[in-house]
Order: C-alpha cells, then sequence, then structure tokens
C-alpha cells in the first residue's frame, strides 16, 4: 500500500526548490516548438561528484532537453535562419546534411517544419533510432561508410539551385552560436565558473563556447573528452574504432579551433557508457554515451587539478537516451561488450563455460574477396558465413538475411533510380551491422552459457573464438558460430 508519510521522507533529499511544483509558472503561449531551441536547464549534480570524492561544484548543461534532443537543434536552427536571411531558401529548397545523426535530426525538424524536403547522409555506425527519428521527421536518408561529406556535394552538384548543404563541419555559424548562446546562457546562470568539460564532434561546442569564456573568464579552463581511439586531440594515441557516437575522430573539422582546449581527457567506451548510467540511475538526467565521456572526462580533470569547494564546473552534456535504446541502455548490449556481468542466476547451466555447448551446425569461413554470389553458393543450407582476411583475422558475418535487408534497403540518391543488389560485389561492402563476437580468452576470462545466452536476446548469433596479439595489435580468430538453437538445446539437457 502507498504509504504518503514514507514517500514524503524519501522526498525531504530533495533540494526545496525541486521538490515544489509550480504549475503557473510559464503560462506564456508559444508559436512554434523552435522557440524552445536553447536556454537549456543547468543542473547542479549531487550524488556523483560525491562519490568521487569531489569537493567541487559540478553542474549539467542539459542541452538534450531542446526540442529535437540533442545541443545540434541550436545549430541546425541558425544555420537555417543564416542561410534564410542570404536569400538561399525557398520552397523548392532541399536541405543536405552530412552528419553523425543529431544534425540530421535537427535539420529534418527545421525542415519539416518549413514544409521542405531533407536529405541526411551519415555513417554505419550511427543507431538505428537516430536513423529512424530522421525517417519519422520525413528526411531520407543515407547511410553509408563513404564520405558522407562527398556525397553531399554529389547531390548538390546535380541541382546546384535547389540544394542547400548547410555543412556543420565548416559553417562558421555553428561556433558562433554557441559563443553567442550557449556561453551566455551558462554565464548568466554562474557569473564565475572555473572549468568547462566537454565533447568535440564537429568543434563548435568547443570552439564557441571556449572563446566566450575564454574572453569573460581568462583562467577557465577548457576540458576536451577525447574517446579512446580518437587522435584529435590525443594524437600520439592509437588509432582505433569506438563506440561513442558524436564526438572525436582523426580528420579536424574546419570549425574546430584546438588552441581553444586547455587540456583532453582520454576516456573509454566502457567509462562513457558507465558513466552515462549514472548520470541517468543517480542523478536523473537521462543523457547519452557523448555525455558520460564528458562527465568521465570531468571527474578525471578535477580530481588531477584537485578542484576544491570554491571551484565551479560545467559539463556539457550533448544528447539524450533516446538515441540509444538499443545500445548502452539495454544491459544486454553492456553485457556483450563486457562493460557489465550478465546477473547472477541459480539455474545449473548458467555458469557453464561456453566451450560445453557443441553447436549444431557448420559455418563457412570465406576470405574478403568472395562475391556476394559465391557467398551464398557457400553458405548452401546455411544461413551464415564468417569472413576472414587472409590471416584468418575476424573481418565481419554475412548472412542471407542481411542480404536480403541490403537488397530491400537499397541506396538511392536523389534523382537516380533504386540501386539493385549487387550479387557480384565483394561481401565486405554487405556485412552484418551489428555482429557480436565472444573471445574465449577475453578480458573476463571464459564467457559462460548465461552470458552468451543473454546476447543472443539482441542478436541471431554469435561468432565465438579467440583473440591473438601480432604486431602489438589484437584480432580476433573465429572459431565457431553459436545461434539461440545451440543453446535451447544445451538447456533442455542440462536442466537439474
Amino acid at each position: 500500500m502507498f504509504n504518503l508519510i514514507d514517500a514524503r521522507h524519501k522526498l525531504s533529499c530533495i533540494p526545496n526548490e525541486a521538490a515544489h511544483c509550480k504549475p503557473w509558472g510559464n503560462s506564456k503561449i508559444h508559436n512554434s516548438i523552435l522557440e524552445f531551441v536553447g536556454n537549456t536547464p543547468l543542473v547542479k549534480l549531487n550524488k556523483i561528484p560525491q562519490e568521487y570524492g569531489l569537493d567541487c561544484e559540478i553542474y549539467a548543461k542539459c542541452e538534450y532537453m531542446n526540442p529535437g534532443g540533442s545541443i545540434k537543434d541550436r545549430i541546425a536552427l541558425a544555420m537555417v535562419k543564416d542561410a534564410e536571411k542570404g536569400g538561399n531558401i525557398s520552397k523548392n529548397t532541399i536541405f543536405v546534411e552530412p552528419t553523425s545523426g543529431n544534425t540530421g535530426i535537427g535539420v529534418a525538424f527545421d525542415a519539416a517544419l518549413m514544409g521542405n524536403k531533407s536529405i541526411i547522409i551519415t555513417g554505419q555506425k550511427n543507431s538505428d533510432e537516430k536513423v529512424r527519428t530522421m525517417h519519422l521527421l520525413g528526411a531520407e536518408v543515407i547511410q553509408t561508410n563513404l564520405s558522407s561529406v562527398d556525397i553531399a556535394r554529389k547531390i548538390h552538384d546535380e541541382d546546384p539551385e535547389n540544394v542547400v548543404i548547410l555543412n556543420q563541419f565548416e559553417n562558421p555559424v555553428n561556433p558562433k552560436i554557441h559563443y553567442e548562446t550557449t556561453a551566455e546562457e551558462i554565464l548568466h546562470s554562474l557569473g564565475q565558473l572555473d572549468m568547462v568539460v566537454l565533447g568535440t564532434g564537429t568543434g563548435g561546442t568547443m570552439s564557441g563556447v571556449g572563446h566566450k569564456l575564454k574572453e569573460r573568464l581568462a583562467n577557465c579552463h577548457i576540458v576536451v573528452a577525447e574517446p579512446d581511439g580518437s587522435t584529435i586531440f590525443n594524437v600520439h594515441g592509437k588509432s582505433h574504432p569506438f563506440l561513442v557516437e558524436g564526438i572525436g575522430g582523426s580528420e579536424i573539422p574546419i570549425v574546430l579551433d584546438k588552441s581553444v582546449a586547455d587540456s583532453f581527457e582520454v576516456v573509454t567506451d566502457e567509462e562513457s557508457f558507465l558513466m552515462a548510467r549514472k548520470l541517468c540511475q543517480k542523478e536523473g538526467l537521462l543523457c547519452g554515451g557523448s555525455s558520460g565521456a564528458a562527465m568521465a572526462a570531468a571527474v578525471k580533470a578535477a580530481k588531477k587539478m584537485k578542484l576544491d569547494k570554491t571551484k565551479r564546473v560545467v559539463v556539457i552534456l550533448p544528447d539524450g537516451i533516446r538515441n540509444y535504446m538499443t545500445k548502452f541502455v539495454s544491459n544486454q548490449w553492456m553485457e556483450a561488450h563486457l562493460f557489465m556481468d550478465p546477473p547472477e542466476h541459480t539455474m545449473r547451466w548458467w555458469k557453464h563455460p561456453i566451450t560445453k555447448i557443441n553447436p549444431n551446425h557448420k559455418y563457412p569461413k570465406i576470405d574478403t574477396e568472395y562475391t556476394c554470389r559465391e557467398a551464398i553458393e557457400e553458405m548452401g543450407k546455411e544461413n551464415i558465413a564468417i569472413v576472414v582476411n587472409d590471416e584468418g583475422h575476424f573481418v565481419g558475418a554475412v548472412s542471407k538475411d542481411s542480404f536480403r535487408n541490403y537488397a530491400t534497403n537499397p541506396t538511392k540518391l536523389p534523382g537516380q533510380d533504386s540501386e539493385d543488389f549487387d550479387f557480384d560485389a565483394k561481401v565486405t561492402e554487405y556485412l552484418v551491422k551489428h555482429c557480436y563476437t565472444l573471445a574465449k580468452n577475453g578480458k573476463k576470462g571464459m564467457p559462460t552459457v548465461g552470458l552468451l545466452s543473454r546476447i543472443l536476446d539482441i542478436t541471431d548469433f554469435v561468432v565465438i573464438g579467440r583473440n591473438i596479439i601480432k604486431n602489438d595489435q589484437e584480432h580476433f580468430i573465429p572459431e565457431s558460430v553459436s545461434t539461440a538453437d545451440d543453446v535451447l538445446m544445451y538447456i533442455k539437457d542440462h536442466q537439474k
């Protein structure tokens, strides 16, 4: 039964101003949702600083509360308005934008409200949720592993009168809007601050906010959250793929002024996603993975600089969890990447090593020179083939179902016919987008049947193998494939 006394006691730990609702606090009628872009809340963090033994005050700038869900709403609207002032927009304008996702959502959002068409070019790495949101807003979405900027320019060259590329990577309006609004909002709220921590994608936020703060507060320290694997700031680091979206990389965008940054902190995927989950669970801030990266970097920098209770830190949280419901928000996804352990269960088979399972099927290994047609012939009655290079290192996997998916959802450039699936293309062009692997000698030792079964909650198959080190680089050597059928039969045979 609900107990009001107990509920009031639990609420007593919340600051007084948060515990009192103000139902009539903002009764203004707004003409458009775009009036809500910017002026995002600045929220003091309570539990996380305490957990890490930090004395300084830490505030989160909650950019995910923009109407489109991210900090990119600011630059999308600003770039559209700038193009409008320049007389470059008409009812026939088609907005084309290369993006890691959030700017595409912002541009599609604005275009939908204006009644214009939008085409968004984004990478295969980006979450399905981002792509679905852009589709929902009426955008035509092109996912590619090629240069999104080159594709955008090609589309522009074919219809220069109607196509407008706002181009966040080169458009000076990008840092300018952060200089004029984001930084001003922070200064208006706090007046004095000692450190700002943020990630860099295009670099517009850091360049704009950083320049304004340096003008007003010369001693304010600008810290960049650099994903492990990115070499934009960590120039002597080893470049490798990483899972955090929207920040980091290897190429320096034109709008990024690296000189504004005072220092950077390297943050791993695991640190980023675990911190993002903490921000959700302990501070009630439903933010994305790059927000976790920024917060993890803030903790490292604050400890390193030994900031005392007189110091103030602002961490910019760029987007929210909406874009990552099938990624770090999912326990199984976190477990699949060994960022979390699977839950404790008492079934006898749960903690058995995966080596106990004998897969019911053998799937072919093919090299990177195989065509899709040859791969299908090699698969025969099976559905999966493992792709390896000439040294036997894992490259990816293909499946008949993934081929069908690519054939059903082809890349289509404006004004061109939909591309037929090219069965004579190399298999490396059509790898399964989300392929999970388990190494018998991974960082947490031999995986269990329980972990394998949890991963199969979110995928059709898992490639089993071993990690090896060669020339100071880790490679995965695939040995077998496990499916739900294999695990189910093992469970059936090993019940108490």
